[in-house]
């Protein structure tokens, strides 16, 4: 049954309200694996930790454990703040803030629970993405400063699919069906 003003179709993409999607269960497994990563480290890393290595996996800089573990920490609530808190923000904002593919469409009040979803989907996605990104980089730091360090091009090919990830993600976001809207 359709009422005049209202959205007669339902978007293919659109996630029934209240139900876990699997962008979510992603950020929520990276978000735990992270603070797994952080926990060992605290118990497991010798006290002087690199606080930087250059891109041919030379240290630059050392640290203590403990600035690489505040560092680590800040870095991963940060992230999840970054990628969640716009989602949760979005009904509060003015839409001109708002970057969407198709904006006149998903900004209309039917249309726009569904945008909402959508977004939140689409930041869980990238903050997963990062904060597995970020645990890797936080893994080579104490794996150099364990000792166990593995090639010095692991970082590069990590570096390339993440950001290779991310702009697949973010063309198809564009160009792909997900953000468009659906024809009558």
């Amino acid at each position: 049954m359709s009422t005049t003003g209202r959205a007669t179709q339902t978007h293919p993409d659109a996630t029934p309200s209240g139900r876990i999607g699997a962008a979510h269960v992603a950020l929520v497994a990276a978000c735990v694996a992270y603070g797994i990563l952080l926990l060992w480290q605290a118990f497991t890393l010798p006290d002087s930790v690199p606080g930087h290595i250059d891109g041919a996996g030379n240290v630059t800089r050392w640290g203590s454990r403990t600035e690489h573990l505040v560092l680590g920490g800040v870095m991963g609530i940060g992230m999840v703040a970054i990628f969640v808190l716009p989602g949760l923000l979005a009904d509060k904002l003015p839409t001109d803030m708002l970057n969407l593919p198709h904006k006149d469409y998903w900004t209309r009040p039917e249309n726009w629970p569904t945008a909402r979803r959508m977004l939140n989907e689409d930041l869980a996605w990238f903050g997963a993405a990062t904060l597995v990104f970020v645990g890797v980089l936080m893994w080579q730091m104490g794996a150099v400063a364990s000792g166990t360090a593995g090639p010095w091009w692991v970082f590069w090919v990590v570096t390339a699919a993440y950001l290779v990830g991310v702009l697949a993600h973010s063309w198809s976001m564009v160009k792909g069906s997900r953000w468009r809207p659906p024809t009558p």
